[in-house]
């Protein structure tokens, strides 16, 4: 493909106090969330006609653990398939592009984030569905080998 087609199928947008280079398919963004490696934003599909979550790796190249967590991040997220693991679709700028230096997850857009879900007040059956679900999940982890851990910083996944 070349070069300027490639441009084509690509839009440039400020969200927040970011600038996302997406794909055309993808409009309506909208800053949810941030974080230490970048920034969320919902936005809809015009292909599969619904909404979904961008998430910006903000310089994954800029150093080897940058590098290494965009990596871990990339390689878990399309390796795991689970009902109760979020999926999502890399993808990934072309090179020649000033904006290269991000990488973006697309995944399914949740109604709420874990830290949201906490903060809730939730009766016994749903507090002991939610943990059922996390449980489910976390099983599903440590049996393709993934251990998942939480640290200082929150929650953390590694291999």
């Amino acid at each position: 493909m070349n070069r300027n087609k490639r441009e084509k199928e690509y839009y440039s947008i400020d969200v927040g106090d970011s600038t996302f280079m997406v794909l055309k398919r993808y409009q309506n963004l909208r800053p949810i969330g941030s974080g230490a490696q970048g920034i969320v934003c919902s936005a809809y599909d015009h292909n599969l006609e619904r909404n979904v979550a961008i998430k910006k790796l903000s310089r994954p190249f800029q150093n080897q653990t940058h590098a290494k967590r965009a990596y871990r991040e990339l390689v878990l997220m399309k390796c795991v398939n689970h009902k109760n693991v979020s999926a999502s679709s890399p993808f990934l700028l072309p090179l020649q592009s000033v904006f290269a230096d991000a990488v973006y997850l697309v995944m399914e857009l949740m109604d709420a984030n874990l830290c949201q879900v906490i903060q809730m007040e939730l009766d016994h059956e749903r507090l002991s569905y939610l943990l059922y679900q996390m449980l489910c999940g976390i099983k599903h982890l440590h049996s393709a080998g993934i251990i998942h851990r939480v640290g200082r910083g929150g929650v953390r996944g590694s291999q």
